[in-house]
């Protein structure tokens, strides 16, 4: 039986509609995709822009790896000109790394292209339909943000325990993702 958001709608609709929505926009990879990057090496450059400059210990310990992958991590996009590593003027030993400018500008691309992205979908909606979706986000951040203790992460971010998902088919035969 699939589970109901309190009116005739299922979440199992809502999630189908979502998916023709993804699969109706533009195909292909955007530009800065060129950049041929890991997505751990992604989450290293967003890493760097919130809490830089780290040092590879600190990196290890938000990214949840070794310091030597850590240090494998920096390597690879300090080549391509995304990071930089430098001394501390305090202690030379510690070495720091951080945001490069490029680094910086790639962040911003990629920034850029999800807001082109949502603003091609919301540019869809007339004005009394975006002022709705509007005050439906507005609801859904504030409930979260009420049922949510704040996070102690060392990552900036709210963790938001969402509880179980609704189940579906795929889900339930072991098909999907937890």
């Amino acid at each position: 039986m699939a589970e109901t958001s309190g009116n005739t709608v299922t979440f199992d609709e809502v999630e189908a509609h979502a998916q023709a929505l993804a699969r109706a926009m533009p195909k292909g990879p955007p530009g800065w995709a060129s950049h041929d990057l890991t997505f751990g090496q992604l989450r290293l450059l967003f890493v760097l822009r919130q809490s830089g400059p780290v040092s590879i210990g600190q990196l290890a310990d938000i990214l949840g790896v070794t310091d030597a992958t850590a240090s494998e991590f920096v390597d690879r996009v300090e080549r391509r000109g995304l990071a930089t590593r430098i001394h501390r003027e305090d202690d030379r030993r510690v070495v720091d790394c951080q945001l490069s400018d490029d680094g910086a500008r790639l962040l911003a691309e990629i920034e850029g292209a999800r807001q082109d992205a949502l603003r091609q979908v919301l540019k869809l909606l007339t004005a009394d339909e975006l002022a709705q979706f509007d005050h439906f986000l507005q609801i859904m951040a504030e409930r979260l943000s009420a049922s949510s203790p704040p996070s102690t992460s060392t990552q900036g971010g709210t963790q938001v325990n969402l509880g179980t998902p609704p189940t579906t088919p795929a889900r339930d035969a072991g098909g999907g993702p937890a």
